[in-house]
């Protein structure tokens, strides 16, 4: 799920930080990159990346090659990153959210990730079917990141609310699928903070997974995680989290170590007394905050 792709700030600071996002993409908009006619983007040296990960076989059958995005990605992985993400994530798809909607945040969350953390690419051949965005972060980051609930919490608690019509309703300007969807977003990561122990310096997100559809239930998402895990391993991260919305990849999470910190039932998250999210198609019950506690 998307973590730092939206700023965990108090609200007034978040709206004018995603305004800026929002120059920022005018500035910088994402320039558009043509599909094949089979409907995948392709790359024609896909290998001439840092490679994380050659000839994985995955449950049926299809080989594929995981790399290290770089600069020249941008615009390609923002592009996949909005396309699919809007149109096959649990929350987007219940609100019918489109790419246009999305954008606002795939571009500026892509830059993010790109400057301050890593993107994975996982190409069948010449053709892109999953990307992984994760971010790094340090304890300097954590008064704004956390709204000032930091960690060594003694007995720290996920607080909710019986309306959230006031935090949808502060994200106007953006599209109503995103109003709601920033909102779901901000109730559920500030809150991590008072959750993690005291002393932890350095803080990984497993931001948001997107896996072309013909390619899921495949075992890629499983060994994405792995490979993440390990790379925040290697950067010193003591604990990683993950934000998921979907069962699918809240299984993922469990499957390579990760446990729940806490939940927020989506029949919880409520509009002037509507649900926003029910009856989701993939069966998801509940947004986790899930983390990983990495011994190095």
């Amino acid at each position: 799920m998307l973590g730092r792709l939206i700023p965990r700030l108090p609200t007034a600071t978040q709206i004018a930080k995603i305004s800026a996002d929002a120059a920022k993409l005018k500035q910088n908009p994402l320039r558009r990159v043509e599909k094949g006619p089979d409907g995948f983007y392709h790359h024609s040296d896909p290998l001439s990346r840092e490679i994380l990960l050659r000839n994985f076989t995955t449950k049926k059958g299809r080989v594929v090659d995981i790399v290290r995005a770089d600069h020249r990605d941008r615009d390609m992985v923002a592009q996949y990153f909005g396309e699919e993400f809007s149109a096959g994530s649990n929350c987007c798809r219940h609100l019918g959210m489109t790419f246009k909607d999305f954008e606002t945040m795939a571009g500026p969350g892509t830059d993010m990730c790109l400057e301050a953390g890593e993107i994975l690419m996982v190409f069948e051949g010449d053709k892109l079917v999953a990307t992984l965005h994760n971010s790094n972060h340090t304890d300097k980051e954590f008064p704004q990141m956390f709204n000032n609930e930091l960690p060594g919490h003694p007995n720290p608690t996920f607080n909710v609310k019986d309306n959230y019509a006031d935090l949808i309703a502060s994200y106007k300007g953006l599209s109503p699928s995103m109003d709601r969807f920033m909102a779901l977003l901000d109730v559920v990561q500030p809150q991590t903070g008072k959750f993690l122990p005291k002393g932890v310096k350095k803080f990984g997100i497993a931001e948001a997974m997107t896996v072309h559809p013909s390619a899921i239930s495949e075992g890629i998402g499983r060994v994405l995680m792995e490979i993440t895990k390990e790379n925040f391993r290697k950067l010193g991260m003591s604990h990683v989290a993950t934000y998921t919305l979907a069962a699918a990849g809240r299984r993922n999470a469990q499957q390579v170590g990760y446990k729940s910190l806490y939940t927020l039932p989506y029949t919880d998250f409520k509009e002037n007394g509507k649900i926003v999210y029910e009856n989701m198609h993939d069966g998801a019950t509940v947004v986790d905050a899930l983390l990983l506690t990495i011994k190095n």
